[in-house]
């Protein structure tokens, strides 16, 4: 067989496989697809999808989805949205997603507006789906997908007003055949000048990027936005610094919403300054928020950090702020149960069966939990002062817990034990005792009150001073109060 003869061969295997390839994976994206949709709905009381229509071709398929969405006390916005199916012609965008690769990423535009009366908001998308194994010809994948929400007239007019010809969201997603995927969306700076109170406003764009694995057993995020400015015409002025998050957790349990990892947003300033009623300036320079999700021995710890470098506002001026806190020693299999059963509440909440099943579920695993001796951790909340740092930290547990409490919580009060480490600096402990009184002579009788009773706490060694600070250890066990180890009375 000549060169020319298996090269044609070749052609034509090809030309007879990629179609059947290409249909064979778009037959799985849609079921994939249309699941997910519908589980997204069956996990929230709150979603239902009112129309989905998949068109399915060879080398492509069209999802056409709206979904309702309902909240307790929600009321129509004041000014257009995106939204409802009308029928009208669309801006483009692209999108999947983490729970639905077609829908996660959706509540970024949200209904249009008819009137202001509350009612059910509507989203409506469409998918654009190119299908494997090389969707659009821009990479290997089982699937490209773009999505566009389907916005009013009115919705678009004012979008235009500000994006210009722009499209106001991007959103892609690629699947991949493994079960994992990514998903893509940017939104584009603009400049404008808002037409009710003339406001300019400086919006610097902001991208994300969403990647998840097969059944979304481990996600990783990547934010950034440079940052928003708001300048009034009276001297007024609004700046949020660069924005960032970036995340990667893992699931702890399959078929639960519980997962282990790390995350962490940070913004580089926050300000206001109004020239008129200067006392509302503020400003705040990096301010952080970390969370962080671990499990040992089946014993999971939950922690948030929440800290600024600086917070400056009449006047006055606090560093090194820090608030640390989270539970610990949470036993997973048990909060795994309790998820499961609390999800399935969610997806009706009056159905007094799921109710009484999450119950049922409590009853189950409480002893459990309880004897594992769960922990309220404060790992500290400070402040740095011109006088010093001012910092409290402590924990309250659960010690010697039986089964046989779990029925009755007033059994659990013996066996709580806490403790709390207080650090304060003198002069914040003055302001504190005035706090409560407006007129300057009551500010000054209450602030020598406190200073009287700090004296005698000091003679009594339950508070001990350093310099400008003062400090007590603060331990409740076995039903009776301790400060600095000696035992406290009122009387």
């Amino acid at each position: 067989m000549s060169k020319s003869t298996k090269l044609i061969a070749v052609v034509a295997v090809l030309a007879v496989a990629y179609p059947a390839a290409a249909w064979y994976t778009g037959k799985s994206v849609e079921a994939k697809l249309t699941e997910s949709s519908q589980n997204q709905a069956k996990s929230s009381p709150y979603v239902k999808v009112i129309k989905q229509d998949y068109q399915r071709c060879i080398f492509s398929s069209t999802q056409d989805t709206t979904l309702e969405l309902t909240f307790p006390g929600m009321k129509k916005p004041d000014f257009p949205m995106p939204g409802a199916d009308t029928g009208a012609d669309t801006n483009a965008a692209e999108q999947p997603a983490a729970d639905n690769p077609a829908t996660a990423a959706s509540p970024a535009a949200e209904p249009a507006v008819a009137e202001k009366a509350s009612k059910p908001l509507q989203i409506h998308f469409i998918n654009h789906i190119q299908h494997g194994p090389l969707p659009a010809f821009r990479g290997y994948g089982a699937a490209l997908i773009k999505t566009e929400l389907v916005l009013d007239a009115e919705s678009k007019a004012q979008l235009a007003k500000l994006f210009g010809t722009a499209n106001p969201i991007d959103i892609t997603s690629r699947l991949n055949y493994g079960g994992s995927g990514r998903v893509s969306i940017s939104s584009p700076a603009f400049n404008t000048v808002m037409e009710k109170d003339k406001e300019k406003v400086n919006w610097q764009g902001l991208s994300l990027e969403v990647g998840f694995e097969k059944d979304y057993k481990a996600f990783n995020v990547v934010m950034s936005a440079p940052g928003l400015t708001v300048d009034g015409l009276e001297g007024q002025s609004f700046k949020l610094g660069a924005v960032s998050l970036k995340g990667e957790v893992t699931q702890a349990y399959p078929g639960t919403r519980l997962y282990l990892g790390k995350t962490e947003t940070t913004v580089a300033n926050i300000s206001y300054t109004d020239k008129v009623e200067a006392k509302k300036s503020f400003t705040l320079d990096q301010f952080k928020l970390g969370t962080e999700a671990t499990m040992k021995d089946e014993l999971m710890d939950f922690v948030a950090r929440i800290g600024a470098a600086k917070l400056s506002f009449d006047n006055q001026e606090f560093t090194d702020f820090h608030y640390d806190y989270g539970v610990k020693r949470i036993h997973g299999p048990s909060l795994a149960k309790i998820s499961v059963a609390y999800t399935d509440v969610m997806s009706a909440p009056g159905d007094p069966d799921k109710r009484a099943a999450l119950k049922a579920v409590w009853d189950e695993v409480a002893a459990i939990v309880l004897q594992k001796e769960p922990e309220l951790a404060l790992e500290r909340l400070s402040v740095m002062t011109v006088d010093g740092e001012a910092k409290l930290s402590g924990s309250a547990k659960l010690v010697g817990a039986t089964a046989a409490d779990a029925a009755n919580p007033m059994l659990l009060l013996p066996k709580l034990q806490s403790n709390l480490d207080v650090t304060l600096t003198e002069a914040l402990v003055a302001k504190l005792g005035g706090a409560s009184q407006k007129d300057p002579e009551a500010q000054k009788a209450a602030q020598a009150a406190m200073a009287q009773q700090i004296q005698a706490f000091e003679g009594q060694g339950f508070i001990t001073r350093s310099g400008k600070l003062l400090s007590s250890k603060i331990e409740w066990k076995q039903g009776a109060l301790t400060i600095n180890g000696k035992p406290f009375s009122k009387q």
